[in-house]
């Protein structure tokens, strides 16, 4: 009898364990132009916002859902929303962002997630700047940058 419970805890120890594994950080991956948060005419309006997605696979490796990378960064904007920080009609943006994957890994399933953080900046308009005036075009047929 003994030996049937320790053989049931030890089935139910591996299929509890799990591991984890980070497969990798994508920073700034969306930028047109660097720009520097030490001009006179940026302030820092909400350090490290951060946002997740999580997704499912079984075994491992069949994907049941993904996470999304564009649902971590909308989960970024939500919580700057709930702490009254809202972006949108403002000159704000997001700087810094950083893109991290990872996954926990069971024996039946594992949950890949996507990790967004990134700092919220405001163009406020005062103090002189170098780069005052200049606009960004994106040309997205050929992918050419340029400044006018």
């Amino acid at each position: 009898m003994k030996k049937i419970a320790l053989s049931f805890a030890a089935v139910a120890v591996a299929l509890l364990s799990s591991c984890q594994q980070t497969t990798g950080v994508i920073r700034d991956m969306n930028i047109t132009k660097p720009i520097a948060v030490d001009r006179d005419d940026v302030t820092l309006v909400q350090g490290r916002a951060h946002g997740t997605d999580m997704g499912c696979c079984l075994l491992g490796f069949i994907p049941l859902w993904l996470p999304s990378q564009s649902d971590a960064v909308d989960e970024m904007y939500e919580y700057c929303r709930e702490k009254g920080l809202a972006p949108e009609g403002k000159a704000r943006t997001f700087t810094n962002v950083s893109l991290e994957t990872s996954a926990n890994y069971f024996i039946v399933m594992s949950f890949p997630t996507v990790r967004a953080t990134g700092d919220l900046v405001e163009f406020t308009g005062k103090g002189d700047s170098a780069d005052k005036g200049n606009q960004i075009i994106v040309n997205n047929n050929n992918n050419n940058n340029t400044t006018n």
